[in-house]
């Protein structure tokens, strides 16, 4: 009895083994494969630039591993008659996965001057 119990056991370990590297391998092999197109738009927020990026499937995409936003502000320096000018400011948003979102906003007494997806 002992014997049958210990074959049963292994024969059992032995096929949850194989489909569960069968599933591995099918999750990375669909996931190398979906292709994505992603935008970003810009809004304001309480008068502060507001960018967001995303990701969505599409078919005429390119493969994609994580997405971030890019956005480049205008900050005002300076006050007074002659003193106010503008330094362009670089902000990136955090590194998300395609079906997650990834923002980033500029400070007060900023304009917009561009914004893009970054990806990898």
């Amino acid at each position: 009895m002992t014997w049958g119990k210990k074959t049963a056991g292994a024969a059992l370990a032995a096929v949850l083994m194989a489909t569960g590297t069968g599933l591995a391998t099918a999750g990375t092999a669909e996931a190398a494969g979906a292709k994505y197109k992603c935008t970003s738009v810009v809004h304001l927020d309480l008068g502060r630039p507001k960018a967001t990026s995303s990701c969505k499937k599409s078919a005429s995409g390119k493969t994609v591993h994580k997405h971030r936003v890019k956005l480049v502000c205008d900050v005002v320096r300076g006050t007074g008659t002659g003193a106010e000018h503008t330094i362009p400011w670089y902000l990136w948003g955090p590194w998300k996965k395609p079906g997650e979102k990834s923002t980033v906003m500029c400070g007060f007494r900023s304009f917009t001057r561009s914004w893009s997806v970054e990806t990898k």
